[in-house]
C-alpha cells in the first residue's frame, strides 16, 4: 500500500513539475542566444537548477511507466524451466535499477537480486542457488522477467518483482505440477460383466479420475481413492463395472484442471462367446499334450545322440588301440627275439656249468675211490706182515 500511495503522489507531483521544466527549457534556449560574457555565477547556478529539473523530468517519465507481470498463473511441470514474465510499459531502461524478486513466507525472502549490473547472491534463499537469472540484455528494454531452472513442487507460490528506485511492485503466481500415465487392469471378467481398475501414481496437485466408453460417454464409477505420499505426490485409483458392448473399448482419464494437464489410457476387452470358451477348453489341454510329446521327443533325441557319441568314442578308442598294436608289434617281436636269444645263451651257459660241475664231482669220486683202494692194500700188507712175524 505504501508503494502504491507513493506512486500516486509522485505522478501528481510530476505533472506539475513537467510544466515548469518546459518553461525552463524555453528560457534556457533564450539564454543560449545571449553573449557568453553574460554567463556569471548566477547563470551557472541557473544551469545547475536546469539540469536538476531535466533529471526530474526523466524521473517523471519513469513514473509514467507501469510494471506489469502476467495476471494469469504461470504453469510448469516439475523438472522443467519456467519464465516469470514481467516488464515496464511503456518500455524504459532498467539497466541501472535494482531489480528484486521476492517470495513471501520464505526466510530469506529474496529469490534473485540484480544490482549495479550484476546479480547479488548475499541474501538469496539457498533453495534457489544457481537456479535463477534475469535477461540482462533485455533490461534496457524494460524486460525484468526472471527464469527459474528445474522447477520443484516447493517453488509453487506467489512472487513479487520490485523496482525500488522507481517505486514499482508487481506480483505473479507460479503453479507447479507433476503428472503420470494411468494403468488399467482387469479385476474380474464374469458373466458378461467386467470390473476394471485404474491407478495413477505421482500427481500434483490432486487430480480427478473419470471413466469413458469407446464413444466418449461418461461412465458411472465408484468413488476415487486418493493417497498423499510423504513426497506430497498423490496416488489415485478408481474402479468401474461395465457390461460388454459392441466396441468393448474403455478409457481411464486422469486430469488436473489447475495445471491444464490430462493423461489417459485405453483398454480393449474382447468378447468371450461360448464357442470361444470351448475352443480354449480344447486348445489348452491339446497344447499341453503337444508340449509333453515334444519334450519327450527332445529327451529321446538327446539320449540317442548321447548313445551315438558314446559308440563313436568306443570305435575311436578301438581304432586307436589297433593302430597302436600295429605300431608296437614289430617292436614287441624284436624284443621277444632278443629275449629268446638271451634265454638260449643263459641255457647254454647253465648246461656248461652243469657239465663242469659233473666232471668235478666225478673227479672227486675217483679220488676218493683211489684213496680207499690204497688204504685197503696197506691194511692187507700189514696183516700179512703180522702173521709172518708170528
Amino acid at each position: 500500500m505504501l508503494v502504491e500511495s507513493c506512486v500516486t503522489v509522485s505522478q501528481s507531483v510530476c505533472k506539475i513539475i513537467c510544466k515548469y521544466v518546459l518553461r525552463f527549457v524555453n528560457l534556457a534556449h533564450q539564454l543560449s542566444a545571449t553573449k557568453s560574457t553574460m554567463l556569471s555565477s548566477d547563470g551557472l547556478s541557473f544551469i545547475s537548477v536546469l539540469m536538476c529539473l531535466i533529471l526530474t523530468f526523466e524521473v517523471c517519465v519513469a513514473e509514467q511507466s507501469e510494471l506489469i507481470c502476467s495476471h494469469q498463473p504461470i504453469v510448469a511441470l516439475a523438472g522443467d524451466d519456467v519464465i516469470l514474465p514481467c516488464y515496464l510499459d511503456p518500455p524504459i531502461s532498467a539497466s541501472s535499477e535494482t531489480v528484486e524478486w521476492t517470495r513471501p513466507g520464505l526466510d530469506p525472502k529474496y529469490i534473485h537480486v540484480h544490482q549495479d549490473g550484476q546479480p547479488v547472491y548475499l541474501f538469496q534463499n539457498p533453495s534457489y542457488n544457481n537456479r535463477t537469472r534475469l535477461f540482462v540484455d533485455e533490461l534496457q528494454n524494460g524486460n525484468v522477467s526472471m527464469k527459474i531452472f528445474k522447477v520443484k513442487i516447493s517453488d509453487a507460490g506467489k512472487y513479487f518483482c520490485i523496482l525500488e528506485s522507481m517505486l514499482k511492485k508487481a506480483s505473479i503466481q507460479l503453479t507447479v505440477g507433476v503428472v503420470s500415465t494411468p494403468i488399467i487392469e482387469v479385476v474380474s471378467n464374469n458373466n458378461g460383466r467386467v470390473v476394471l481398475q485404474c491407478e495413477s501414481k505421482g500427481w500434483y496437485p490432486e487430480p480427478e479420475v473419470v471413466w469413458l466408453d469407446g464413444e466418449g460417454n461418461l461412465l458411472s464409477a465408484g468413488p476415487t481413492e486418493t493417497v498423499r505420499g510423504p513426497d506430497d505426490l498423490y496416488t489415485v485409483s478408481s474402479r468401474v463395472t461395465v457390461e460388454k458392448r459392441h466396441s468393448n473399448n474403455f478409457i481411464c482419464r486422469v486430469q488436473q484442471k489447475d495445471i491444464n494437464q490430462t493423461r489417459e489410457t485405453h483398454i480393449y476387452v474382447p468378447v468371450q462367446s461360448p464357442i470361444y470358451l470351448i475352443f480354449w477348453i480344447i486348445f489348452i489341454p491339446l497344447c499341453i499334450i503337444v508340449l509333453l510329446i515334444f519334450n519327450m521327443l527332445i529327451k529321446y533325441t538327446k539320449k540317442i545322440q548321447m548313445t551315438l557319441i558314446k559308440l563313436e568314442g568306443d570305435v575311436t578308442h578301438v581304432v586307436k588301440q589297433s593302430m597302436l598294436m600295429v605300431e608296437v608289434k614289430p617292436k614287441v617281436q624284436k624284443h621277444n627275439v632278443n629275449m629268446n636269444a638271451v634265454q638260449l645263451q643263459l641255457l647254454v651257459e647253465g648246461n656248461q656249468q652243469q657239465e663242469d660241475q659233473r666232471e668235478q664231482l666225478n673227479r672227486v669220486q675217483r679220488s676218493q675211490t683211489e684213496e680207499t683202494s690204497g688204504a685197503g692194500n696197506n691194511t692187507g700188507d700189514t696183516l700179512k706182515h703180522r702173521e709172518t712175524q708170528r
